[in-house]
């Protein structure tokens, strides 16, 4: 080295130090570094110092540009398009064990476009099994190109306050395959101490790569609890060790490495994989814990979780406790979540998170665990072992108090006692005891009086008024629909699981209701014991003989709220007003998937066997009827068809439209399918793969399916009711149907009913061409709280009048199309907070609390909504400001 480039090299240092000063600790006057030893990358250098790049063998100090006591020169890792690696490894062989005081890394970018985004280091002496982790953080790289303000010239002094080491691995990682990387020098500063003697013999080249993968322990850091085991309820895709699956130990874990940017314990989205995974812990006794910190980055859109709910229990108690619950935004890329133990004793905690998407991939990256005040737990009980964890996984979650109320959160009105129920019944009998029907602006079924008289039929049908479509009432009256659905407390829906199939009981309630007292509130299910704390609360309120007052304050709510009919599901057949009805599909047609093969050459006959609504034909409140519910063809039931043989109804019927499109010309399917069939017969036995189907083809063959299907349906309920309206099969857009599907089979239908959980109107555009009337027999909008959950981002509300004002923008944007003809509200009461029997669904989605009480600030909204919702149908505009 020349004496020039030697000073030119110290005033490079000194310009390099000048922005660290305030940050660099001041180490007073450190060892000279050592100047033996070797090193080796698991990443060649791809670029800089001649020395390195391309070098995968073996360099020793003072050969390599890491150690020659020069920061100038540097090996480089340039990203772009055909790098497949965000990190690298260096691994360092002292030669033998060394007292370490610091290790300096010295990373200059040459221009903005380099950068480290996180760096670790982890250490180990020649005698020691595993690695140590010495650090672990983000750097300077953390945006690309670099924003102005950040040094090019970046230094980390990392102090290993005199721990023995021969072994050294230092890990940087960038931010993105086109982030340019470069090291210029990492040297190591002995402390006081003799060095190892009789060392073992150098490493090679590949034996310092495998030094990657020894394990790593953490350093236990004051205040934290870093000892422990954890297990994974579902074995996650990345992250190591975690991704080997078993027990994982607290200084071992992925989780537990100081890493908050790299090594994620990652689970892979699919078509198979699970909405939830869950993690637990044991803390090995009881510990108070202040707070558990969360971090889980994003490194895009297509990572991320929907919900969190953090559980912990003491070793005393047989259920957990849960100590949050909330929701993450897609948009919340780097996520920190700090839950307030407030000093509450904890042994085991569990971490569930839930995608609703099963193809979002779910990261998680550090958890933490910070002691609060007092002693922890003595005499605690062994370890639990990998089968004992996954015990813990299934133990049960106190959830509610007698009422069915949610214990972890306090709101107005909560209730605390029997007598606040009855309090509530004489205050709302007050407030409603003036309410009555308005016979001079609607007729007995609700029609709108000032809208003009049509011809009146005893029945309700559809018609086109000055080019936009409503209902007609038997009286002869315009009408539109505002529904709502289960507005019954015989709803099962609205009951919950108390008991297993096995007879054991759910551990989920502080008290159940006394069934000698409330045996109405009992029933059974093909999924265990169920209880109604909806009905018992009902009992509590209007007394045993609840139903004649609970039938007077549904009906008074009903007109006070502005809603005028019963739309879909339990309604109480005592309550008088306009309700549609659902016919059910035969248990013997043949399904496909979720749905129905209407090519059976019996699937007219199975449905003219099982359709029995002639006791509804003279009904004048009865609107219509819809069939089966939310299941059509989509391209996935065409997949599944076409991979069957002969013997299924749906693939014949397949050959033959095929046949029909093509002239009879079997090579031309057969090129277009990449079959080879000898006739359209052997075609029919074959195998087809969906994804070789022309698009139009596969649309034309849906549509026909509908067409087959709905006509059918129609000559069923036609034969027994000819008075009343076909109204479709409530239809979900995209979620097994297809538009195809829902408009394919138009003709033979009413009115197009559809279930859409959204705040958008956009949906109706794809129909209004077909100028056919549409309903929405289901939406709601929800809070993600109380113990209960919004169905989807969509529909999430801030708060209970927020739910209100997204009813009113929501319906209001669907009035105004001239095909929308009016909607139900999913439901009259929220679901329990405990879960529906059978798939746990626990949605805010009522206009009543389960303890029989309104959503005031929503349903004040929703009645001014209501009242002026025909004005706004009838002008296609929102109504005039009053």
């Amino acid at each position: 080295m020349s004496p020039g480039r030697h000073r030119l090299s110290l005033a490079a240092i000194l310009l390099m130090l000048l922005p660290l000063l305030a940050v660099t600790p001041a180490w007073g006057n450190p060892q000279p570094a050592l100047t033996a030893g070797n090193y080796a990358y698991d990443q060649a250098p791809n670029a800089g110092a001649a020395s390195d790049a391309g070098q995968t063998g073996l360099l020793a100090f003072g050969q390599g540009v890491l150690a020659d006591a020069a920061v100038t020169a540097n090996a480089q890792w340039n990203g772009g398009a055909t790098i497949k690696y965000k990190e690298v490894s260096v691994v360092f062989d002292l030669l033998r064990d060394h007292p370490l005081d610091r290790i300096r890394i010295v990373a200059n970018a040459p221009n903005r476009f380099y950068g480290i985004k996180s760096v670790s280091v982890r250490a180990r002496a020649e005698a020691e099994p595993d690695y140590t982790s010495v650090l672990s953080r983000t750097w300077y790289g953390t945006a690309s190109p670099l924003p102005e303000g950040v040094p090019l010239a970046n230094s980390l002094d990392v102090d290993l306050a005199g721990r023995t080491a021969r072994y050294v691995i230092v890990k940087i990682v960038r931010l993105h395959e086109y982030q340019h990387m470069a090291l210029n020098e990492v040297s190591f500063h002995p402390a006081a101490g003799e060095p190892g003697q009789n060392p073992a013999p150098p490493l090679s080249a590949d034996e310092l790569r495998a030094e990657i993968g020894k394990p790593v322990r953490q350093i236990p850091r004051p205040g934290m609890v870093d000892a422990g085991n954890y297990h994974h309820g579902i074995t996650p895709d990345d992250g190591v060790p975690d991704r080997s699956g078993g027990l994982v130990s607290f200084p071992y874990g992925a989780l537990f490495d100081r890493d908050q940017a790299g090594n994620a314990v990652g689970w892979r989205g699919s078509a198979d994989a699970k909405k939830s995974v869950s993690i637990v812990f044991d803390l090995l006794r009881d510990v108070p814990l202040d707070t558990i910190k969360i971090f889980s980055r994003s490194p895009n859109q297509y990572w991320g979780f929907d919900e969190i709910t953090v559980t912990y229990r003491p070793e005393s108690r047989a259920t957990y406790a849960i100590a949050h619950t909330g929701t993450r935004a897609r948009t919340e890329t780097d996520y920190q979540l700090a839950v307030p133990m407030k000093n509450a004793r904890a042994r085991f905690v569990r971490i569930d998170l839930y995608r609703r998407n099963q193809y979002l991939h779910i990261p998680l990256n550090e958890i933490e665990f910070h002691v609060g005040a007092g002693e922890p737990g003595q005499d605690p009980a062994p370890p639990l072992t990998v089968e004992q964890m996954r015990a813990e996984l299934a133990r049960y979650t106190r959830m509610v108090d007698r009422y069915g109320q949610y214990l972890y959160q306090d709101w107005p009105g909560k209730v605390t006692s029997d007598q606040q129920l009855k309090d509530d019944a004489t205050a709302e009998a007050a407030r409603l005891a003036k309410v009555r029907w308005d016979w001079g602006k609607y007729d007995l079924y609700g029609g709108v009086r000032a809208l003009g008289k049509y011809r009146a039929t005893g029945y309700f049908r559809l018609e086109k008024v000055n080019g936009r479509w409503w209902f007609v009432t038997p009286h002869g009256h315009l009408f539109f629909l505002k529904g709502v659905d289960s507005a019954s407390d015989e709803e099962w829906g609205y009951g919950t699981l108390y008991k297993n199939p096995d007879g054991s009981l759910r551990d989920v309630f502080e008290e159940l209701p006394d069934p000698a007292v409330h045996p109405d509130a009992y029933g059974t299910s093909q999924h265990g014991g169920v209880v109604s704390l909806l009905k018992a609360n009902l009992a509590r309120k209007y007394g045993a003989d609840y139903k004649d007052a609970w039938r007077e304050v549904t009906r008074k709510r009903m007109i006070d709220w502005g809603f005028n009919a019963y739309s879909k599901w339990t309604r109480d057949e005592e309550i008088q007003g306009p309700y549609i009805q659902q016919v059910t599909a035969p248990a013997d047609a043949i399904r496909i998937l979720w749905a129905l093969d209407p090519f059976d050459p019996e699937f007219q006959a199975k449905l003219s066997r099982h359709v029995d609504v002639r006791r509804f034909r003279h009904h004048h409140w009865l609107i219509g009827y819809f069939f089966d519910n939310e299941r059509g063809w989509n391209k996935d039931v065409v997949a599944e068809a076409l991979s069957k043989d002969a013997s299924l109804p749906a693939k014949r019927a397949f050959t033959d439209h095929m046949s029909a499109t093509y002239g009879q010309d079997l090579g031309r399917v057969n090129e277009i399918l990449g079959t080879s069939a000898a006739s359209f017969a052997e075609l029919t036995a074959t195998k087809i793969d969906v994804n070789r189907v022309p698009a139009g083809d596969l649309s034309a063959f849906i549509k026909l399916a509908s067409d087959r299907y709905y006509a059918a349906v129609r000559q069923a309920i036609r034969e027994e009711d000819p008075h009343h309206l076909f109204l479709g099969s409530a239809l979900v857009p995209g979620w097994r149907s297809s538009t195809e599907w829902i408009v394919g089979g138009a003709e033979h239908l009413d009115a197009i009913s559809l279930d859409v959980y959204s705040d958008s109107a956009a949906y109706l555009a794809d129909f209004e061409p077909y100028d056919k009337p549409v309903l929405n027999l289901e939406y709601s909008f929800n809070c993600h709280e109380r113990g209960m959950r919004a169905i989807n981002t969509a529909v999430k509300c801030t708060s209970v009048a927020n739910r209100g004002e997204k009813y009113r923008s929501f319906l209001q944007e669907q009035a105004k199309s001239p095909v929308f003809v009016g909607s139900g509200w999913f439901v009259y009461y929220d679901q329990a907070v405990t879960g529906r029997p059978g798939d746990g669904e626990n949605y805010n989605f009522g206009l009543l609390n389960q303890q029989d009480q309104p959503y005031t600030e929503m349903t004040d909204i929703m009645r001014e909504t209501n009242k002026t919702i025909e004005e706004v149908h009838l002008n296609g505009a929102a109504p005039a400001t009053r």
